[in-house]
């Protein structure tokens, strides 16, 4: 008893702990992903999952896995009342299958798929106040044993605890993304930039910031109309978002007006700013546009400040921001579809 009274803690400080991790990040994919980690471990499964509920089409899909063949199921989808985790989802009721081969709801579309053998499994909901938004699940207990209600409630845990990451990085995002282009919200992304200003004079560390600019932008719109002119910003802005995504999880990109679009990356100088906005800029303007039945294609203009290259000339914030703009005058004089970090020497022209 004393034996079994210990493991049962020991287990519920892991869990505990997970928790301290969660309460700290708002990095939801890897939140999750350390949520099934420790779910297969601290319940001795072959393999954990977590499914997410599309509102759209109301079907399952698998959102975070672990254990073998993860690759081989990622596209299985389940509908409401499909499978035990479909009915679990509809029925916001959780569930302990000792056999899952003498379960009339088990679907084989996993194994089938995958070649893994489900022999036994626990499935909870994942509930929020607004209802059901997925299900976690546990498969096939390690050395021949069975799951059983001890386990079941720790499970329950670790899916409220998926739960409230999945919903406080909704309502992070909300709160933070704007909903057009999928960037940063301008008042966010200005908070985030102090910080790291603030942390750069601190450790004496650099960091810069790029300002986009579409070509001729009004001529997009008298071409294609607002249609067309709202096309090439979230166009831009899903390049600037997916390049930004394959530098490193610093960089943090921002829609600071209308049609400006900012990235800020913290510690690091002119020379990488420049990189990161070339790549930007090449992947626009070899990347056409489609509105409605019409091809379209923009270039865009990129300029640059960085601390402490420019450091005499930056007293706060904004100022990272109009040597950005001074730079983009630059790259007009140059005749647009370039990048120029700011040069106080450089003649300005409107």
């Amino acid at each position: 008893m004393l034996e079994e009274v210990t493991r049962e803690r020991d287990r519920l400080y892991r869990i505990l702990a997970v928790n301290t991790v969660i309460s700290r990040s708002l990095r939801l994919e890897a939140v999750l992903a350390l949520l099934m980690e420790k779910a297969k471990e601290v319940l001795e499964a072959e393999a954990s999952s977590l499914m997410r509920l599309d509102e759209d089409t109301q079907e399952l899909y698998f959102h975070t896995i672990q254990g073998d063949k993860s690759d081989a199921i990622r596209h299985i989808r389940l509908k409401l009342g499909e499978g035990i985790a479909g009915w679990v989802a509809k029925e916001g009721k959780p569930v302990l299958v000792a056999d899952c081969s003498k379960d009339p709801r088990f679907s084989r579309k996993a194994d089938q798929a995958s070649t893994f053998v489900t022999r036994s499994m626990m499935c909870v909901p994942l509930v929020v106040s607004r209802g059901v938004i997925g299900t976690v699940q546990v498969l096939n207990k390690m050395n021949g044993e069975f799951f059983n209600e001890t386990d079941l409630r720790l499970f329950e845990v670790m899916a409220n605890q998926a739960a409230i990451a999945i919903e406080n990085a909704r309502l992070h995002e909300m709160a933070t993304i704007d909903g057009t282009t999928g960037l940063y919200k301008k008042d966010y992304f200005v908070s985030r930039m102090e910080e790291e200003y603030r942390r750069s004079r601190n450790q004496g560390r650099p960091m810069s910031v790029i300002m986009s600019d579409i070509d001729h932008f009004k001529n997009v719109n008298t071409n294609y109309g607002h249609l067309g002119g709202d096309a090439a910003l979230v166009e831009l802005a899903r390049v600037i978002r997916e390049t930004v995504q394959e530098e490193g999880p610093e960089m943090m990109p921002g829609r600071y007006g209308g049609e400006e679009f900012c990235v800020l990356i913290p510690g690091e100088g002119p020379d990488k700013a420049l990189e990161l906005a070339e790549k930007i800029r090449k992947r626009i303007e070899t990347e056409p546009i489609h509105i409605g039945d019409q091809i379209a294609k923009i270039t865009i203009s990129i300029g640059v400040s960085s601390w402490p290259v420019h450091q005499e000339f930056i007293q706060g914030l904004d100022d990272f921001f109009r040597l950005a703009d001074e730079a983009l005058y630059i790259c007009k004089d140059r005749g647009r579809n370039c990048s120029s970090l700011y040069d106080p020497a450089a003649t300005r022209k409107k």
